[in-house]
């Protein structure tokens, strides 16, 4: 079960989704169980003006996990990205907006940590990230040789490659499964749509193989790590 560190106020909180469905979720925090009631949102949509293209609070710019020297701009916190403002090759001053992301129902501008070119961008827009994923590799003057690597937090797509399982990246409810079984799914393909913290992301195949057997249904809830869906070569 992941825990996630939290300042809030000054104060310090270490934070376990226990468990999450559609309508609740259960959280520890500090060793305290707390049950959390998801409200829907059954309010019309108000018009947007033109202005107004947020669709949840903007939280202040911070840089991302980056390491001096290394290239590497890695996920701060877990979230889904709400957009990337940048292209491959495109030349950023440091503090620049580059990426957004969105976590617990806001969105926080990832700023460029240093003068640098944008080299590759290893996330999509609406995909789901963990802390400490790699987002980009920067290029420039500043960005020197790569040092020792830095240690990533585990990842389900290892084990996936040894059984030929994708596994749900983070907890939430299967809004939808786009597959069945006997297809033909190749790599990078969506094959589950997740809604976690009441936001819906595509869960994307990082396997090519036929689909062997399918482990959720419509509305189930799942864990990190819980298998999705079983392929075979």
């Amino acid at each position: 079960m992941k825990t996630y560190k939290l300042i809030i106020g000054g104060q310090r909180y270490e934070a376990k989704i226990v468990e999450y469905t559609s309508s609740q979720a259960r959280i520890n925090i500090n060793g305290t169980d707390y049950l959390v009631q998801i409200e829907d949102d059954m309010l019309p949509k108000a018009p947007v003006l033109p202005q107004q293209e947020q669709a949840v609070p903007l939280a202040p710019a911070f840089s991302s996990d980056f390491a001096s020297g290394s290239g590497e701009l890695r996920a701060p916190l877990p979230g889904v990205i709400a957009s990337i403002k940048v292209k491959e090759g495109d030349a950023v001053k440091k503090g620049q907006a580059i990426l957004v992301l969105e976590a617990m129902k806001m969105e926080s501008e990832i700023a460029a940590p240093l003068d640098c070119t944008i080299g590759k961008i290893h996330v999509k827009e609406r995909a789901p990230v963990q802390e400490g994923d790699l987002l980009m590799t920067l290029e420039g003057v500043e960005v020197k040789e790569r040092p020792a690597p830095k240690p990533a937090r585990p990842q389900p797509a290892p084990q996936a490659a040894k059984d030929g399982v994708v596994r749900a990246p983070l907890p939430g409810v299967i809004v939808d499964v786009k597959v069945s079984i006997g297809d033909m799914v190749r790599e990078d393909q969506a094959v589950v749509i997740l809604e976690a913290m009441k936001m819906e992301s595509e869960i994307h195949s990082n396997l090519v193989g036929r689909v062997r057997k399918i482990h959720v249904r419509k509305g189930d809830s799942v864990q990190e790590g819980d298998p999705l869906i079983e392929l075979e070569n």
